[in-house]
């Protein structure tokens, strides 16, 4: 269960609290005027969140890149448009559709 300080009690067990942080590996929210206002959570968890993230980030983007490549050989072959193009070429065809 997550635990939940608020902001006075985290300002005068700070110290206390990160050593628990860093000890279970369990953010902690804090609370300011009865509302959440940050999370306080180990470091290497942040680096893991931020590379999972990246990785995400990637995969999603190839998906795209390898979904337009598709949708760009079926647009030519539409267009009877057989030939080897080159980068420029194909970008009027991309500019002009």
């Amino acid at each position: 269960m997550q635990q939940i300080v608020n902001i006075t009690q985290a300002r005068n067990n700070l110290a206390k609290l990160v050593e628990k942080v860093k000890t279970t590996k369990q953010p902690v929210v804090i609370v300011q005027d009865s509302f959440p206002s940050v999370i306080l959570y180990p470091y290497d968890e942040a680096i893991k969140q931020e590379e999972q993230r990246e990785k995400l980030y990637k995969r999603e983007l190839e998906d795209l890149l390898r979904e337009g490549k598709k949708a760009f050989k079926r647009y030519l072959k539409k267009k009877g448009i057989t030939k080897k193009l080159t980068e420029e070429e194909t970008y009027d065809i991309i500019k002009n559709a």
